[in-house]
């Protein structure tokens, strides 16, 4: 080989190691940032979105509002001035002034979230409630002179007393204070506009000012989201009406562009922890419900098209989101007659949808594969959907497993799914696995970095999965009956029955790596949280085959 060559050939090798991607640690999955919250100006201009970053030393995660170009570039930092609602995570609960002059958001005035208003000019924020209970939601009216918000009756002289001295005593099931929905103008006073017998926990304008909806129970505590009603008030007078009455789940009321329609979450009927959480409308004006997103589907995010001939929806589990889809959250475009069609292809996880006022621009949180995901906006005409932001450039630079849908046949014939990690540059020989049990048990694993919770800050997560398979694991996430993917009969085949079929399922998915050459069976680990613990504590009891095992807040 001649000098020339042998120099060029140096410098690229020298070149290569310098740019190869470099093994994800710990420390690296505790710095990655995460997305909160997302929402398009009116005008489809801008978008606004809140990072949230951990803080260590503080033992804390920290949010951040941006605002960027819809067609992306810079984005501009605001609001640095106060502190984001970060109890336990950012909740920011973003909205955009009609107008698109200002955005509004919660932040801690002392030790209570209010809504502030960040002026886009550059101004200085400022509060627009002083709620003694603070503010736990709250919207815009549609003229923007006025919100209205929800916030929890202020306790007496007497509790705060006793809450001062430590001689409160919480009693169980003993009624909360109730959340009540309040308006108030811009520069006046807030009033209450419903009644201290009604816990409300979500409420939307009508287009043209004069109502609001909102969903309410009639007690506080765990059970009150299966005895939510649908109820509209008069801004102008303090006398609901109910819109919904039947029994279960019927919450997040939200108005149609045209006034016409109320969607709502809904159980249909149905009062348990397991009954699927569809998606039902009514008339505004009162009248039959019916259900337009049904079979099997829990209905995590929503918002209607502009011409409220259509609902897009983002749904876990159901026709769209089951078998080998049971790992994604797609965005499907719902029409009010039922008729529903995916728009967003391929593996994504999506969260936090909104619309430009004329419905050309569909802004949304998108989480692609190996990532902690990203602002995404669809434009709505040709369907094409651009990435706009880069909050974890680092991702770049480090080497990243490859995550992928396996299946299995269980103990009787059935289907059993999960998704399987594996070190970065593997393709074949056996490797060390470890079995990664999900919470819930209605709960599971999507793409991502931290599959089992994408939908908030990542880590949540008890266990740095990316990191373990850089150590050279494989991780296996198998998704028994009992957890989503399998529609409502699905979850309650383990009723009264955990650690059996469960349990054989994830046995049948560990011997099927075993077979496909991909487990080494005398390396083996298991490892799980909350029911997840209580699997892994039962796993350990049944079976000798797991090395090690690692269990936290377990249900045991």
């Amino acid at each position: 080989m001649r000098p020339f060559s042998i120099a060029v050939f140096a410098a690229f090798t020298l070149s290569s190691i310098a740019f190869a991607a470099r093994p994800v640690t710990v420390d690296d999955e505790m710095k990655f940032r995460s997305i909160v919250d997302v929402k398009i100006a009116p005008d489809g201009e801008r978008v606004a979105y809140v990072v949230s970053t951990p803080n260590l030393p503080k033992d804390e995660h920290e949010g951040a509002l941006y605002v960027v170009s819809a067609r992306g570039g810079t984005p501009t930092r605001l609001g640095e001035s106060i502190r984001i609602f970060n109890t336990p995570a950012p909740a920011p609960r973003l909205r955009w002034s009609p107008d698109g002059s200002t955005l509004a958001l919660l932040a801690f005035a002392g030790d209570k979230p209010q809504v502030f208003a960040i002026p886009l000019s550059g101004s200085a924020p400022r509060a627009l409630t002083d709620a003694p209970e603070g503010v736990s939601g709250f919207e815009w009216s549609p003229d923007g002179k006025s919100i209205a918000y929800l916030s929890r009756d202020p306790m007496s002289a007497e509790e705060a007393r006793q809450r001062q001295d430590k001689s409160f005593v919480i009693h169980a099931d003993a009624p909360d204070r109730p959340t009540r929905v309040m308006v108030k103008p811009l520069d006046g006073s807030a009033r209450a506009l419903t009644p201290t017998s009604q816990y409300v926990d979500s409420l939307s304008w009508s287009p043209d000012g004069r109502e609001i909806a909102y969903s309410a129970a009639s007690k506080s505590g765990f059970t009150a989201q299966y005895l939510t009603r649908i109820y509209a008030v008069a801004v102008s007078r303090n006398e609901p009406r109910a819109i919904v009455d039947r029994p279960g789940m019927n919450t997040r009321p939200h108005f149609s562009p045209d006034g016409r329609w109320i969607a709502f979450v809904s159980t249909n009927g149905k009062t348990d922890i397991m009954s699927s959480r569809g998606l039902a409308i009514v008339p505004a004006s009162g009248g039959a419900s019916r259900m337009v997103v049904g079979d099997d589907t829990w209905v995590y995010d929503f918002t209607w098209a502009r011409d409220s001939k259509s609902i897009y929806v983002i749904p876990n589990d159901g026709p769209f989101a089951s078998r080998e889809h049971m790992f994604e959250q797609p965005i499907v475009r719902v029409s009010l007659d039922g008729h529903a069609e995916r728009i967003i292809p391929g593996e994504t996880v999506d969260y936090s949808l909104s619309f430009s006022a004329d419905g050309r621009r569909l802004a949304y949180r998108a989480v692609e594969g190996r990532t902690m995901g990203d602002v995404f906006v669809l434009d709505t005409a040709s369907g094409r959907s651009t990435k706009i932001t880069d909050v974890n450039p680092e991702l770049h630079d480090l080497a990243l497993g490859t995550l992928k849908p396996v299946k299995w046949k269980s103990f009787d014939g059935m289907d059993i799914w999960g998704l399987l990690l594996t070190p970065p540059g593997w393709s074949s020989g056996r490797l060390p696995m470890l079995v990664y049990c999900h919470g819930g048990p209605g709960g599971g694993f999507t793409f991502g970095l931290f599959p089992q919770f994408m939908h908030t800050v990542g880590q949540i997560d008890l266990y740095p999965t990316e990191a373990m398979a850089n150590a050279g694991f494989a991780v296996l996430m198998p998704m028994p009956r009992g957890g989503a993917g399998y529609g409502e009969a699905g979850q309650r085949a383990i009723v009264n029955a955990w650690g059996e079929a469960d349990y054989r399922d994830i046995m049948a998915g560990v011997d099927a790596m075993i077979a496909r050459g991909i487990a080494d069976p005398d390396r083996l680990g298991v490892m799980g949280a909350s029911y997840g613990g209580y699997m892994t504590s039962w796993i350990v009891t049944q079976t000798g085959r797991f090395k090690a095992a690692s269990t936290g807040a377990s249900l045991n």
